[in-house]
Parts: C-alpha cells; sequence; structure tokens
C-alpha cells in the first residue's frame, strides 16, 4: 500500500504519520502553557488531518489532479473528511474536536471562497453533496488510517457509511449554531499545526525552549539622571499609565512592572528595530560579550519587514532567530499594535494570537502617536488585552488628558492602574529645548547653513516625503563636503534597514552632519543631534522631534539649552498633510518662541487638542454590536486594511523585476517598497504587476535613484509617470 503524505515533496513530502507526531509534540506543549486539557488537545491533534487520506487529497499532493479535473468537481476540504472520524472518539468529546478540527483552515461560514463546512454543506452545494464528496470510495480508504491510529495507541475499527454520516451531520449543526465569541480550542489546534508545518522535524526541540519568562534584574538599576528608576514599580494596582519627558527612564520602568512574558509594542518600524537592538544589548551581553545560548532571553521583533536583516551601528549583523519571529512563545517580543488587532478585528489566525497574547504583560509605549481611526483601534485593543488577562502597561512623553481619561477607562478605571507624573521641581530639570518659530522654508535653510557652518550635528524633519526629497536635493547641491543622509518611508526595505542604521553613525560624529527625515525618526530612536528643523505637526508629536536633539542627559548638561526650529504651517490645508490642519496650525500658536518649559507642556497639549474625537469602528469589530464574530469564524484581511488605511500595497523597481520573480520570502521582501495605497491607486492599471508574492507594481528605475542620488521612490505627477521624467529634472 502506497504511503499516506501529508505534504507534497515541494513542502517536505512528510508522511500523514510524521506531520500528525510533529502536531501532538506541539500541542501538548502549548496545550500545557496555555492550560488545556491534554488529553482533548493530543485527541484532536490526531484526528485533524486524517481525511488526507481521501484519495483525492492524495492525488492532490502527489500532483496528478489536473487544473480541468478540479475545476469540473465539487471542492474538497481534508479537514470536512476528517470530521467523518468522530465516531471513534467518545461522543461527550466531539464538541471540542469539532472546534479544532471543523475550521482549522478556512472560516466555518461566510469563507472568502465558500469553502467553510458551514459555506459549502447549506449554503452553495448542499449538505448531501458535501457529505458524498468528502466520503467518496470511504470503504476503501478509512481504512488506511488504522496504523496511524494505533501508533497513537487510539482503538480503530471500521466506520460504516452511516456512522460517518451522522457524525457530519453533528458537525454541520454544532459549527451553523455556534453563538458570537472566540474558540480557544480551533486557536491551540492552528498554533500547532502552523508551527509543526513550518518546523517539521526540528519543531518539539525549538518549542521546548519558548514560554519562558524574560529576567528583568537588569531594569532595577537606579541613577540620579532617570527619576522614574528611583520609583518602587511594585504596586498592586494590575496597569500602569506613565506620562513623563524622553530621558526620565520610562522604559526601565515599565519593563520593572512587568510578571511574565513581555509584549513591547512602539507605532514605527525604525523605532521597532532600535528597541530590538536595545534589549538585545541589554539583556544578552555582558562586558561587551554575547551570552552563552542557554543564557540568552529569546527576544523577537514583528513588523512588515522584520524578515530582513538587522545591523548594528558598527555594521555587524545581529544575532536573532529571524525564522521564530512570528511564532508564539516568545519571551519577549518587539511589535506594532497594528500586528497585534487581528484579536480585536478577528482576521485569519486570531484566536492563536489571543492564546499567546493571555495573560501577559503588554507595553504599549508612546501611544499618544494614534490619531483618528488608529487611536480607536489602540483603544479597543486596550480592552481586548484586558479581556485577556493582560497586564497593560501605557508610557508617552507628551498626551491630552481627555485621551488619557479615555484610555484609563478602557484599562477598568482609576483603581486599576498605577499613574505616574513627575513632580514639578523633578520637571524642571527636562527643560532641553529652546523653540524658534520661523516664517518660511527659505528661513530655514538659512538656519541649517549657518548651523552646519559652526559644525553642528542638525536633524531637519518634514511632514511629506516629496518635501524631504527636495530638501536633500538642495542640500546635496548646496553642502558637498557635508555628510548627509535622507531617511523616509519609501525605501525598498533593505535600502531602508542600511539607512536607519546609518542614523546612529551620523549620530555617534562630531560634526558637521545633516540628516534629513520625515517623521519615521520620532520615535524611540537614541540619538541626540544638536540642533533640528522640522515642519510644524501636532503639538505632541513635535515634542517628539524635539526630543532627538539635546535628548542624553548628564549632570553637566542639566540647565543648558538647545535650539528647535519650528517652520509656520502653510496656508494650504493640503500642504500641512498626513495632520488636521487646524490642530497643526493651533499648535504652532501655542508655541512658545524661547524656552519650552516641561512644566507648560500638559496644559499646551490639551489647549491644541480640547477633546479628542474617536471615531467608531463597531463595524469592523469581531465583538462589535453592528456584526459580531462567531466561533469557528474569522474575516478576510481586506477589513483590517481598510478600517486603519494602513500602508497595503508595494512597488519594486523595475531592475528588480527579474530577481523578484526568482527568488521567496525574505529575499523578495527586501527588494519591496511598502507604499501607502491611497498615493499609487491612480497608478493602477498603467505600472505593470507582477502576479507574484505581494503582488507589486513596478515603477521606472528614474523614480528612484534618480541620476544617481538616492532619494528613494517618488511618487510623480500622471504627465512624469508617462515621461518617466524624475524630480531632479523638475528642480
Amino acid at each position: 500500500m502506497m504511503e499516506l503524505l501529508a505534504k507534497s515533496p515541494e513542502q517536505g513530502g512528510l508522511t500523514l504519520l510524521q506531520h500528525t507526531q510533529h502536531v501532538v509534540d506541539c500541542i501538548l506543549k502549548m496545550a500545557r502553557e496555555y492550560g488545556f486539557n491534554t488529553r482533548l488537545a493530543r485527541l484532536g491533534a490526531v484526528l485533524h488531518d486524517l481525511g488526507k487520506a481521501h484519495a483525492f487529497f492524495q492525488r492532490t499532493v502527489r500532483n496528478e489532479v489536473t487544473d480541468l479535473e478540479r475545476q469540473r468537481l465539487d471542492p474538497h476540504r481534508h479537514e470536512i473528511s476528517s470530521l467523518l472520524f468522530l465516531p471513534l472518539f467518545d461522543r461527550t468529546d466531539w464538541p471540542v474536536l469539532i472546534e479544532m478540527v471543523a475550521a482549522h483552515h478556512k472560516s466555518a461560514s461566510s469563507d472568502v471562497r465558500r469553502r467553510g463546512l458551514v459555506d459549502l454543506a447549506l449554503d452553495w452545494i448542499g449538505s448531501d453533496a458535501t457529505f458524498d464528496r468528502h466520503a467518496e470510495e470511504w470503504e476503501t480508504w478509512s481504512v488506511t488510517v488504522h496504523s496511524i491510529l494505533a501508533a497513537f495507541k487510539i482503538k480503530a475499527r471500521v466506520i460504516s457509511r452511516e456512522e460517518a454520516r451522522e457524525a457530519f451531520d453533528f458537525a454541520v449543526d454544532y459549527c451553523d449554531n455556534r453563538p458570537t465569541g472566540w474558540s480557544r480550542w480551533r486557536g491551540l489546534l492552528m498554533s500547532a499545526d502552523h508551527f509543526a508545518s513550518e518546523y517539521m522535524h526540528e519543531a518539539k526541540a525549538l518549542l521546548s525552549g519558548f514560554y519562558k519568562r524574560p529576567q528583568l534584574g537588569y531594569y532595577s538599576r537606579v541613577s540620579e539622571l532617570h527619576p522614574l528608576s528611583k520609583l518602587s514599580a511594585d504596586k498592586r494596582n494590575r496597569h500602569t499609565f506613565v506620562v513623563a519627558p524622553t530621558g526620565s527612564g520610562k522604559t526601565d520602568f515599565l519593563l520593572r512592572r512587568c510578571r511574565g512574558r513581555v509584549v513591547y509594542t512602539l507605532p514605527f518600524q525604525a523605532s521597532i528595530n532600535a528597541m530590538l537592538l536595545r534589549l538585545d544589548k541589554d539583556l544578552n551581553q555582558k562586558h561587551g560579550k554575547r551570552l552563552s545560548t542557554a543564557q540568552l532571553t529569546d527576544v523577537r521583533r514583528v513588523h512588515a519587514a522584520s524578515r530582513i536583516l538587522l545591523y548594528n551601528e558598527k555594521g555587524k549583523k545581529v544575532e536573532e532567530e529571524q525564522f521564530l519571529q512570528r511564532n508564539p512563545g516568545a519571551s519577549i517580543k518587539v511589535t506594532t499594535p497594528h500586528q497585534l488587532a487581528s484579536i480585536i478585528f478577528g482576521t485569519s489566525g486570531y484566536e492563536a494570537a489571543a492564546l499567546d497574547l493571555a495573560g501577559c504583560d503588554i507595553i504599549l509605549d508612546e501611544a499618544h502617536v494614534y490619531d483618528d481611526l488608529a487611536r480607536a483601534m489602540v483603544l479597543e485593543l486596550v480592552k481586548a488585552l484586558v479581556r485577556l488577562g493582560c497586564r497593560v502597561h501605557i508610557g508617552t512623553a507628551t498626551i491630552p488628558d481627555d485621551l488619557t481619561k479615555q484610555l484609563i477607562k478602557s484599562l477598568g478605571g482609576p483603581r486599576r492602574v498605577y499613574q505616574v507624573r513627575l513632580d514639578k521641581k523633578t520637571l524642571q530639570d527636562f527643560n532641553r529645548h529652546e523653540v524658534y518659530k520661523i516664517q518660511d522654508e527659505a528661513e530655514a535653510r538659512n538656519a541649517v547653513t549657518a548651523a552646519l557652518a559652526q559644525q553642528e550635528r542638525v536633524l531637519f524633519v518634514a511632514n511629506q516625503v516629496k518635501l524631504a526629497q527636495e530638501r536633500y536635493l538642495w542640500a546635496k547641491e548646496t553642502f558637498p563636503n557635508v555628510p548627509i543622509l535622507l531617511v523616509h518611508s519609501r525605501y525598498r526595505r533593505r535600502d531602508r534597514s542600511e539607512l536607519e542604521r546609518q542614523i546612529s553613525v551620523y549620530d555617534q560624529s562630531n560634526g558637521p552632519c545633516l540628516v534629513i527625515a520625515t517623521q519615521v525618526v520620532e520615535v524611540s530612536l537614541d540619538i541626540s543631534f544638536d540642533r533640528l528643523m522640522t515642519d510644524a505637526a501636532p503639538l505632541d508629536s513635535m515634542v517628539q522631534r524635539f526630543g532627538r536633539i539635546h535628548r542624553r542627559r548628564t549632570l553637566d548638561t542639566i540647565g543648558t539649552y538647545r535650539p528647535v526650529h519650528v517652520i509656520a504651517p502653510a496656508e494650504s490645508d493640503k500642504a500641512i498633510r498626513p495632520y488636521n490642519a487646524d490642530v497643526v496650525r493651533r499648535s504652532f500658536a501655542l508655541l512658545p518662541d524661547g524656552l519650552l518649559k516641561e512644566t507648560e507642556l500638559q496644559r499646551l497639549i490639551n489647549e491644541a487638542y480640547g477633546e479628542v474625537a474617536v471615531p467608531s469602528i463597531d463595524v469592523h469589530l469581531a465583538t462589535g454590536e453592528t456584526a459580531p464574530l462567531r466561533e469557528l469564524c474569522h474575516r478576510p484581511k481586506s477589513v483590517l486594511i481598510d478600517a486603519l488605511e494602513i500602508e497595503g500595497a508595494v512597488c519594486i523597481l523595475e531592475s528588480d523585476r527579474e530577481r523578484y520573480v526568482s527568488t521567496y520570502g525574505a529575499e523578495r521582501m527586501k527588494l519591496e517598497i511598502p507604499v501607502p495605497w491611497k498615493s499609487i491607486a491612480r497608478y493602477v492599471g498603467t505600472w505593470p504587476r507582477i502576479e507574484a508574492g505581494s503582488y507589486p507594481l513596478v515603477v521606472s528605475d528614474a523614480f528612484y535613484n534618480a541620476n544617481g542620488i538616492p532619494l528613494g521612490l517618488q511618487l510623480p505627477t500622471k504627465q512624469e509617470s508617462d515621461n518617466a521624467t524624475p524630480l531632479t529634472n523638475f528642480l
């Protein structure tokens, strides 16, 4: 008899017995960590893929099924065939086994392609046809799994077609009548199956080192320069809310508040990379040498480009188990709130994500930066994390009081939250910046020229990528002998990773040098330049930018000030995008022309924002009142993108086309340029699209390295696109 396969030769060629053993190994470990009944977990793992013994699946996995045959026949889902083996198990266990098996790939109903059990049986081809398709040649192939069952000491017997039909009908009825909510059992099986499929023979050994609580004693260090280091973190309040200036010790304090595994969230890719470097240095190095493998803390990062290698400021590759990044059980995971958002939107895999988050310590750093829909998402995320039993720790340098109240309410009210703010006397020691309001771009460029002549390190921040590119061209022509760096979000991911590393090199130089950037440098980059030029922005964003100047405190720097120049907002609202023009204009008007006092900052923030509006996203929420999600179901990814208007598209260069098509995974990702969908929608139908990977649009190299100048992607006008004429030709 031909051996049953679970995976095609291209996917490793595992036998059904091998794959089942891998899933059993993984689910037992996960079940113990998550507090499940291990007997039931093991039975679900054995049952979940038995339907792959179906003759059609075995022909498919051996590449014997033609496209014409696949189009002609009704769909076959192996997990539905697996349910026909339920009669082998105690009937009281059927509900749990169904929750693990029936929808471990597809949503039970409302699947995008209508391949869920309820979709097929009740809405598409009908119950009889669905059963007949999944029980084809039942008497022949169903007995081929007996050896697999025996391997797990499960008594096998012949199951009649009538018994199989009864089990099928029971499963359809059970799935069709699920209440709203989420299934922990589905999440458990999906976690184990995914991990086992990805790591196969190595899965059990890898998983044995997961789920360890990090040892965070390093952050108990005390410093006179960091007032939060002298505060006790041992308060009984479950959650934390800290508002304190940059450099006061927020990160250490938030980590000291953690008791279990940690998920550390930050808003931007660059800040996540910087935080990973920091945590890795703090916890995995001693006296400049890396600890032994047994002593290492499992620190991972997850964002859109986290599979791209990370290098420190010395150009040395950071030792990071990248292939484990998105998997469960990390001691510390550094990510964005968007990566956690599946638990509130109910997108594929959200139950597995919720299981891994439950009971963890979640740090939301710089919570103030999210606005509009993203702010609504963060508030809903906080509520969901509290429901999962997480301890939530929020830290920020600036935040409107109204938003503070909403976050505290989401955490369960003031009695549940340890709230920390520095007193006025301490805040006075953090006065570091003298504000100079300037009227236009010409005045700003004159100030840059004067600062570079004084050998200063200057940071010049734009609100829009195109303006940053224009400033870079001006600077390269004006200061040919000064090191100049341009950093924004529209570079190939491999190029941006290198640019982020170079920021630290510029930061440590003696000057003169000039870094021209967008708001990607606002948060958690440990850089400290001499002078800032910035476009006007919302007040809290400007304060974050100020925090990249005169950042590193010593006893000698207290009471000294460095200049920050703010350019008056444009008359046109369009020129102020992506920010709310009214907030930006109020913020600029409120800024003092002189010393910015930390004791006055909260008042200014409140006046700039007033009441913080939070748009409703209830229609998108898995637990919302408008369209709550039922157990064993999930929603398509597009819901998340539509709700947040986040980056939903990528471009690649014409010169990278061939390589993109011929490579896979991280190698493809390195070539991608992430772009907000709205920004490139007008080019769809004009620029060619590659039907592979992330389906990128292909853009002319002339709009990237224009005339050899590394500007990153320039989004052309229609005329420029038709003529392939780069920005440099219009300056």
